[in-house]
């Protein structure tokens, strides 16, 4: 996937360095002597130029600097050439999916300490523990990354331990770090994405703050956010994917905004298109 220099730039940071994997990165190294970059071995400089280590954030950069080269194809991030952080590609449906689930339930974590070492994490929150199982597996093949299930307050957090993830979804797809509910909004790449992404970045919403429920007799849908701001965004790519709910409306007694209805043809619309929309079968293999 692409990055641009400027992006690069934003996910420097204090503590352990990211590192790249690129195959562009031999071509651009071998232009070098292997006495260039004085901080590092000759044999350090060799298994860049061979492609078998990532390169640090910072000397890539340097190198883009000196080339006037705007942007670069990444395969994979990782520390000190630990575990692979892999993008496939933004557009994957399940991507959109983990987007709005990450939105709907989740946040960003960036904890710092005096020791120069930081703790980065993503976490969503279920409802049940075989839901955070199942993303737990999708997000395997969608990043080629494990994560770990914790019990919480009457929930399952699924938490993922990487500082590449993290910084790359607060820094291009601006998700805030920690639960800062009044700053979330539907990414770009959602708003300008294909009526399967939208639906899927939706279902993950849902999945995360919504619920299908009997109101006196009937099937009702509701979705509960913090945020008012957010919410009406959310209402605004319903009607986008032909779901047409009431505007939301605030609930004093429980500190929220709803999106509900109890109409059958927008309940069977909504199930139809929201509920039953598959995932799984979406998501490609990492690399």
């Amino acid at each position: 996937m692409k990055f641009t220099l400027s992006l690069l730039k934003n996910l420097i940071s204090r503590g352990q360095e990211i590192c790249i994997f690129s195959k562009q990165i031999p071509s651009l190294i071998s232009k070098y002597p292997s006495n260039k970059f004085t901080k590092f071995s000759k044999r350090t400089y060799y298994f860049w130029k061979k492609g078998l280590r990532p390169i640090p954030l910072s000397i890539l950069i340097l190198i883009m600097e000196e080339k006037g080269i705007k942007e670069i194809n990444i395969s994979a991030f990782s520390i000190k050439g630990g575990n692979k952080l892999i993008f496939n590609s933004e557009k994957e449906i399940f991507f959109s999916y983990f987007l709005g689930l990450l939105l709907g339930d989740g946040c960003l974590i960036h904890t710092k300490k005096d020791n120069n070492r930081n703790t980065c994490l993503v976490q969503i929150s279920f409802r049940h523990k075989e839901e955070s199982e199942k993303i737990k597996l999708l997000c395997q093949k969608m990043f080629n990354i494990s994560s770990s299930i914790y019990n919480g307050k009457g929930c399952f957090n699924l938490c993922i331990f990487s500082k590449p993830l993290v910084f790359i979804l607060n820094k291009k797809y601006e998700i805030p770090i920690g639960k800062k509910y009044s700053s979330i909004k539907i990414p770009k790449i959602i708003l300008n994405g294909t009526s399967k992404n939208k639906i899927a970045f939706l279902k993950g919403v849902f999945d995360s703050d919504g619920n299908i429920y009997l109101h006196r007799n009937r099937k009702s849908v509701q979705l509960r956010q913090k945020s008012e701001k957010f919410l009406r965004e959310i209402y605004e790519l319903f009607k986008n994917v032909g779901i047409n709910f009431n505007h939301p409306y605030y609930d004093k007694a429980n500190n929220s905004w709803v999106l509900w209805s109890s109409k059958k043809e927008l309940v069977d619309n909504f199930i139809n298109k929201i509920t039953n929309f598959k995932i799984e079968a979406s998501v490609a293999q990492p690399g």
